[in-house]
């Protein structure tokens, strides 16, 4: 999954990325809704936890439904996570979520993210 989330971060970079949009009251909150969303395939959802503007967001979501919904297929999909490990410093934080799959497979994530505003948005890891 990182390989394909890379890739989306690679094509998502090159449209020259801004900022905007939704989320929580926490990092560990907002990785719970960008990661609840993946499980139920909520593409657009999870393209609203990025710190992107719409038109990119609604990019991201199609890229995501495209690349990362084949992978998690052929993994059975998301059983279940955990966050792991959470670090804020001061406007920035990094959260590890460890992922299980249905077929057994297991990986952390780690996630970036940057508070605007009071909302804590997800960065796309380049």
């Amino acid at each position: 999954m990182k390989k394909v989330i890379s890739i989306i971060a690679i094509a998502a970079s090159l449209l020259t990325l801004a900022a905007c949009s939704s989320s929580s009251n926490g990092p560990e909150a907002a990785a719970k809704k960008s990661f609840s969303a993946l499980q139920k395939g909520d593409y657009d959802a999870y393209a609203a936890s990025f710190n992107l503007p719409e038109s990119d967001q609604k990019l991201l979501a199609g890229l995501t439904e495209e690349k990362v919904a084949e992978e998690l297929q052929e993994k059975g999909g998301i059983k279940k996570y955990t966050i792991t490990e959470s670090e804020i410093e001061e406007e920035n934080a990094t959260v590890t979520v460890h992922v299980i799959y249905e077929d057994g497979t297991e990986e952390d994530e780690k996630l970036t993210f940057v508070k605007i505003g009071d909302e804590w948005l997800q960065e796309l890891n380049k």
